[in-house]
């Protein structure tokens, strides 16, 4: 594996899983949506030097390179004790573990208690302070205490994974002279079981792109971001350090060795950069918007995930040397019949097709190569779990955002909920603004090779060589899609003939 990007990244540790050669270190099946924006947000935001100053709050640049992609965390696992560990579940009980919870419980109280709080007081306090950080969880499930993540409303609540290696967490609990530093940093931050790279993915891809970008919209894209993540989370990051530090400043703590070096995967470097140009502007204008922080993280989580699919077929397309397919859209017309359904549920089949064929030509150069060194193995080796980190994680990450229906059952197809219509709208159309109906149909085809209309169905018929037939039945269908917009406040109607999207909000100022 040579060409990718960065040059000169590492690439031996997936020189024969199919997915990573295809898509890049890696898009994995197991991540939930918040966990790729949760992990693209951590490699934003942190230091990407030794100093652990250079860096913050941007992308990558040359003065940052020198010695690769890095970035630099601090695990703040006191803090995250204190948030999540009395309610997660617990395999096996720690010792250490325990003590250390307890500890920082009492140690928090005493704080407390110093200002001249009464002791009950003291103690509902605490666990009011917990549920409040608590209440704003993003991933938990049945992880451990140290794989859950908070929604990412203010840097020191963006956490990077860390996994417990039991066998040597029950060795530090049985160990007489364990230092407090080993307690508080022993864990496997480097496993990428959920933190599983798809974040990183994305962030690459981004940072591809910006070096043909003008500089300024670098510059306006960073502000954004460290607005998306600051603008509304000063108190959150005020308690968070106050928790953090005072459990930092009362342990025998080395604070030099509290931080985790951490390096960037890499990517095809051919395959993204036209995406990720379209990426860019799309998120200004999104992150341009004014609302609600808790809103714009949520549709933000989503739209992630939306353009890693849109990455993941536009790279298949570019691998296998094909033009790319629509993502045919059917809104549910009632009296549309069964004909977009059936176009859709076909575009959706060519979608899968694709994918196989990409995996499976993947698949035939991999041992091609293998051959050439003297090795030889069979395609099975290799399908089943590429086919997994692929097609089976761009099938299910796309019904859990409704973007592929129904959930369960035949004519797999595709739709659209209406978080992503607001995504989509909110990326295309800048704060204040509005074009035509029509015209936005067109944009939609243009930045997300999504069809809604008769006339771009017709266009892409006849580049296809399809039966143009049936576009009459697209009428309907953006018909429909015409009074989702307007049911949601994205569309006026002008006259009979005439309609105009628009994007409601106001800027933000940075």
């Amino acid at each position: 594996m040579t060409n990718v990007f960065p040059i000169g990244s590492d690439t031996s540790n997936g020189s024969n899983n199919m997915a990573i050669r295809l898509f890049g270190n890696r898009i994995y099946s197991d991540q939930s949506l918040y966990e790729y924006l949760i992990e693209f947000l951590l490699v934003f935001i942190s230091p990407k030097s030794d100093d652990k100053q250079a860096g913050v709050m941007s992308f990558h640049d040359d003065s940052l390179t020198e010695k690769g992609f890095e970035y630099f965390v601090k695990p703040q696992m006191g803090l995250k004790r204190f948030i999540f560990y009395n309610r997660s579940k617990k395999d096996v009980k720690i010792p250490i573990d325990e003590k250390a919870y307890k500890e920082i419980i009492l140690l928090m109280q005493t704080k407390i208690e110093e200002s001249g709080v009464e002791h009950d007081k003291a103690e509902s306090t605490i666990e009011a302070i917990q549920d409040l950080l608590y209440g704003y969880a993003a991933v938990l499930k049945s992880r451990s205490w140290t794989a859950q993540s908070l929604l990412p409303i203010a840097p020191e609540l963006i956490f990077c994974e860390a996994m417990i290696n039991k066998k040597e967490r029950i060795s530090l609990s049985k160990s007489v002279d364990v230092s407090e530093t080993d307690i508080e940093m022993k864990f496997d931050y480097k496993r990428h079981n959920f933190l599983a790279r798809g974040g990183e993915v994305y962030y690459l891809h981004i940072l591809q792109a910006l070096e043909s970008c003008p500089y300024e919209q670098k510059v306006r894209l960073e502000k954004l971001l460290k607005l998306l993540v600051t603008a509304n989370g000063s108190h959150f990051s005020k308690l968070a350090n106050w928790i953090n530090d005072t459990w930092i400043d009362n342990q025998n703590i080395e604070v030099d060795k509290l931080w985790v070096k951490m390096k960037l995967g890499f990517i095809p470097s051919t395959g993204y950069i036209g995406c990720g140009k379209r990426t860019i502007d799309e998120l200004v204008n999104f992150l341009s918007c004014e609302m609600h922080p808790i809103t714009r993280i949520e549709l933000f989580s989503k739209g992630i995930v939306f353009q890693i699919m849109r990455m993941m077929c536009v790279r298949s397309s570019e691998y296998v040397n094909i033009p790319g397919y629509a993502w045919i859209v059917d809104m549910r017309a009632p009296k549309s019949g069964k004909s977009v359904m059936r176009i859709s549920s076909e575009s959706y089949r060519k979608i899968e097709e694709l994918f196989v064929s990409a995996i499976n030509q993947m698949t035939n150069e991999y041992l091609d190569e293998s051959a050439d060194l003297g090795i030889h193995n069979t395609p099975f080796e290799y399908l089943s779990d590429a086919k997994k980190h692929t097609l089976n994680m761009f099938k299910r990450l796309g019904k859990e955002m409704q973007l592929i229906i129904p959930l369960r059952g035949a004519q797999e197809r595709f739709s659209l909920s209406e978080d992503l219509v607001k995504f989509i709208v909110l990326t295309i159309i800048k704060p204040q603004q509005k074009m035509t109906f029509d015209m936005f149909l067109e944009e939609v085809y243009s930045h997300y090779n999504i069809i809604i209309g008769a006339k771009q169905y017709k266009n892409y018929a006849k580049e296809k060589n399809i039966d143009i037939e049936q576009a009459d039945a697209f009428y309907l269908n953006e018909k429909e899609f015409q009074l989702f917009l307007k049911n949601t406040g994205f569309l006026h109607d002008l006259s009979d003939a005439t309609s105009i999207v628009v994007n409601p909000y106001s800027e933000v100022t940075i």
